[in-house]
């Protein structure tokens, strides 16, 4: 016991500061979303909308306020994160704007959901759950295209200073799904998609499909009409082939701390947010990640009981009831968040969620 005690404490010491999150939500997410306990599928996903709707809409042109602390590391206030590229943006206050130029020279507003697909109506043009400040030349090189994978050429950008991350279809491509492996079941794609699109670094992937689940429930009942063919009547607010790509990203790229944050800024939560403004809503689905199965995967038809959800926030989870504990010693349990996964820190050790033992 004391040298698998030993081997977890040697394991959490060693790792790096920056991998761990110790965020906790600043308001109780039970409470917050308990008009959403006990539905299913659209009906889950319209609760979900009575939740967060009517959040305080923001000037589009002060987004670079809001973004200096809710797009920066750790929201430091300084350190840009740029989505698109891995350029290095530096600010002193609000994120200002520029609209052309080579990789690295300026920075624009990107909406991941454009807004040419919603005629750039308030209060979708200036959400900041689905707009982050990128690379100006990243930005113009999306454009409108959806997102998705594809196999063969595309195109980025580079300067001397950096370099474009993601990548535009250099033709029309059978963009469809490719099978991956998640939670041991294989999934294979069953739509596709015959156009150019856009395919954004790994990294962020997970971030941009809980933006667009969130789109699809803050504005259910309008993102059925919206354009662009990634919005529909077909899969709860999203079209059948987005709604699958969606899936496989937020499922292979986990909530990281830097959404949480994000999530929280946005929300108002002063403790990152140092600015005036604030939406005062939430996403569903860096609170609750796995609220997605419930609307779109696969546990869509079943009733959600809110307090049985795992949540990244340190505060908010349920603790795993086969735990071994040491009986005879106080314990102190918290979540943190490592690489992307959640684990539990107990004084007998680090344990997975499931509650192995971490060796």
């Amino acid at each position: 016991m004391k040298k698998e005690i030993i081997a977890a404490l040697f394991v959490l010491c060693c790792m790096p500061l920056t991998l761990w999150a110790d965020v906790d939500a600043s308001t109780s997410l039970t409470k917050y979303y308990l008009r959403a306990d006990g539905q299913s599928g659209n009906d889950l996903r319209l609760a979900l909308q009575d939740v967060i709707k009517g959040h305080k809409t923001i000037p589009y042109k002060q987004l670079g306020t809001l973004m200096q602390w809710s797009d920066t590391e750790n929201a430091n206030g300084k350190d840009v994160i740029d989505i698109y590229t891995d350029c290095t943006f530096t600010v002193s206050g609000p994120i200002t704007w520029k609209s052309s130029g080579e990789v690295g020279a300026g920075m624009n507003r990107e909406h991941t959901v454009p807004q040419s697909w919603f005629n750039e109506q308030s209060p979708m043009v200036s959400d900041a759950f689905h707009i982050y400040p990128t690379d100006c030349k990243a930005n113009n090189n999306r454009s409108s295209y959806l997102y998705g994978e594809f196999e063969g050429p595309g195109t980025s950008y580079s300067s001397k200073k950096c370099n474009e991350t993601g990548k535009l279809g250099n033709s029309d491509w059978t963009a469809g799904t490719t099978s991956y492996t998640y939670n041991g079941q294989t999934y294979v794609a069953t739509t596709t998609y015959s156009k150019r699109v856009y395919e954004p670094d790994d990294e962020y992937k997970g971030d941009l499909a809980r933006g667009y689940f969130y789109m699809a429930t803050r504005y259910a009942g309008q993102c059925e009409n919206w354009s662009g063919g990634a919005f529909g009547s077909a899969s709860n607010g999203l079209g059948a082939y987005t709604a699958e790509l969606m899936l496989k990203w937020h499922r292979l790229d986990p909530v990281s701390e830097k959404e949480l944050i994000r999530n929280e800024s946005i929300y108002g939560n002063t403790r990152y947010n140092k600015s005036t403004l604030k939406q005062g809503n939430r996403n569903p689905f860096i609170d609750y990640p796995e609220l997605v199965e419930y609307i779109w995967g696969d546990k869509k038809g079943m009733r959600v009981t809110i307090s049985y959800l795992d949540s990244p926030y340190a505060n908010e989870s349920p603790l795993p009831q086969d735990i071994d504990l040491i009986e005879e010693e106080p314990v102190v349990c918290r979540k943190v968040l490592m690489n992307g996964h959640l684990y539990i820190e107990t004084s007998d050790g680090l344990f997975t969620i499931t509650g192995q033992r971490v060796q």
